[in-house]
Order: structure tokens, then sequence, then C-alpha cells
């Protein structure tokens, strides 16, 4: 019975990390509400109270996997209970030396009691807890930078938008030094591309100019788009990369920017888009920002392209031909 107890727990650890509920939310959930779940082919979630928002219902979606476990959870449930009945969908099995066959409420706290059980034994002893705080963090996080809207984040997470904003906004460190770094690397870079246009051979593209057509030289050992003159994408990534701080370039640049973030924002492969296109964006900004710093005048040149291009979108030829191309495959809508 012991075991079945600790595997218990582990179910309970593990819907946890799916839910993302609060403790004093999960425990509330109920055994006859998981049957209807199993059972039902529209209910899919689990309800509880939430006490410090008056009283309002709070509802966790547990999605396909989760009905899958929530199944096997069942069986293991009904063996315990042997034809006993518990309210809770999860429960705590009383015990005084020997477990004594009550059953009641788990503790708010269960996952750190059940972590205990388990430190020494089968983990190191030095293994620490998830807390559920530390779960629903980090659902936000990864929901946000999948860019869900605030308001469906918020709503996965039964709490508001200023407390979402507030209290779940954290990032890791390695997440944070990664952004830096390729903040200062696109600082550092859109001062060096950005020229005023000379009397100097140079072969116009469809994102700028270029010093060395046909012979791509990327900017860095590792890029998230390499560098050929075939494409147009990893032009930025190429030490011969050149902007002119004109109304030309600045509109391809723009252009190309507002093509990059609709896939960002509409492409099923939201990861993949990301990885690409997010370092592309940061340093086309930084690159307009360049060319805003050179006088007054061309800091008003971009300040009303970019409200062409965003507000109105005017795009390039190219590039607004290009974005018809990925609305009819589908890849931007």
């Amino acid at each position: 019975m012991r075991l079945a107890s600790m595997s218990a727990s582990a179910y309970a650890c593990l819907f946890i990390l799916i839910t993302g509920a609060n403790p004093s939310e999960f425990v509330q959930f109920e055994y006859a509400e998981a049957l209807e779940i199993e059972r039902s082919a529209i209910k899919k979630e689990l309800t509880a109270v939430k006490f410090r928002a008056k009283g309002r219902t709070t509802r966790y979606p547990i999605g396909r996997k989760g009905l899958q476990l929530l199944r096997a959870y069942l069986k293991l449930r009904q063996w315990m209970l042997n034809g006993q009945s518990c309210e809770y969908l999860f429960f705590r099995m009383r015990k005084d030396g020997v477990y004594s066959g009550e059953y009641s409420q788990l503790n708010e706290n269960f996952s750190s009691a059940f972590f205990r059980r388990l430190r020494g034994v089968y983990l190191p002893p030095d293994a620490k807890n998830i807390p559920a705080s530390a779960v629903r963090k980090f659902k936000s996080l990864v929901l946000h930078e999948l860019r869900v809207s605030p308001s469906l984040v918020a709503e996965s997470l039964n709490h508001s938008q200023r407390t979402n904003a507030s209290n779940y906004s954290e990032t890791t460190v390695e997440r944070q030094e990664q952004e830096f770094g390729i903040y200062w690397e696109a600082v550092r870079k859109a001062a060096e591309v950005v020229r005023e246009r000379g009397a100097k051979e140079e072969a116009a593209t469809v994102v700028g100019h270029c010093e060395d057509f046909n012979h791509p030289v990327q900017t860095r050992e590792e890029v998230p788009i390499q560098p050929n003159c075939e494409t147009q994408y990893g032009c930025l990534y190429c030490e011969n990369y050149m902007c002119h701080a004109d109304e030309e370039d600045v509109h391809k640049l723009l252009s190309l920017q507002y093509v990059a973030n609709a896939v960002r924002k509409t492409t099923a492969d939201l990861q993949h888009a990301e990885r690409l296109f997010k370092d592309l964006s940061i340093r086309i900004e930084f690159i307009l920002e360049a060319v805003s710093e050179r006088s007054k005048e061309s800091s008003t040149l971009v300040a009303e392209v970019k409200y062409r291009v965003q507000k109105l979108g005017d795009l390039t030829p190219f590039w607004e031909r290009r974005l018809q191309r990925y609305e009819k495959v589908g890849v931007v809508f």
C-alpha cells in the first residue's frame, strides 16, 4: 500500500504540472467531475473555487495527454479505495504506524511532503521539489514566448492580466544573457552598416545594398540565418551588407521586418519562427535607430516610413509579393 500511496502522490504532482493550478484549488478537484471528464466528449477541464477571488469558479483544462493519465490514475484510485468512497479526486491516506483505511483531503503542501519521501531513496538527497508557484510561472513564460495573447495567458492561469504581468513574467538567467548578447551585438553592428549613399559601386538588394555581391561572409560563428545571396533573410548577418540612410533602404528594411513579424505571429511552427526572426527583427530596429540618430531629418524620415509600413501596410513591391505568397500557402493570415 505504501508504493500505491506514493504512486498516487506522483500522479497528483503530474497533474499540478499539467494544470498549473494553485494548490489551494488543486486539492478541491472532485472525483465525480473527473468521472464526467473521462466519459464526456465535451467536458475536458477540472474546476475549483478560488476563495481569494470572491468564490469565483476556476477552470483547468487537462488536454488529450492529461486525459490518458487521468484514466490510468482512476484505475489505481479504484484499486486503492477497494470499494470505499472519497469525494476528492486526490486524497490522503491516514496512517498511524499502518494505514488505517481512512481517507481525507490532500494538504496543500502535498508535493513538498512527497519529495521528502523520495529524497535519498529514489532521488539524490539534494534534489529539490518543483513548487506549484514555479510551475505556474514557467507555464506563463512559455505561453508568452509562444506569443499567446496576454488575456489568454492570464485566463489559462485563472488570474488577471495585471497579476500575470507583475508576478508571472520572470525569465531565466540563461535567456537574459542570450538576449543581452543579441542586444549589444545588434547595437554594434547597426552603427557599422549605416552609410551615406556614395559614388562607390554597390549592388542593390531587396533589403539594402551589398559591397561584394555573391561573396557572403557571416558576421559571427553562429547566426540564426545563414547569409546566402540567393535568399534575402540572411543579408543582415553578412559582413558585406550596407544600409544607406535614405528612404529607399529604410523602406526595404521596414518591409522585411513587417513580413518577418507576420510570420512570427501566425505560423504554426512558432518556436522555429521565433528562433529565426526574433534576432532579425531586433537587428533591424537597431539599424533604423542608427539611421535616426544621424540627423533630425533622418529621424523624421524613419518615423514617416515606419508609419506607412506598419499602419498602412505599404511594403516594397518585392516584400508585398512575398507576403501575398505566404498568405496563399497559409503561412500567414
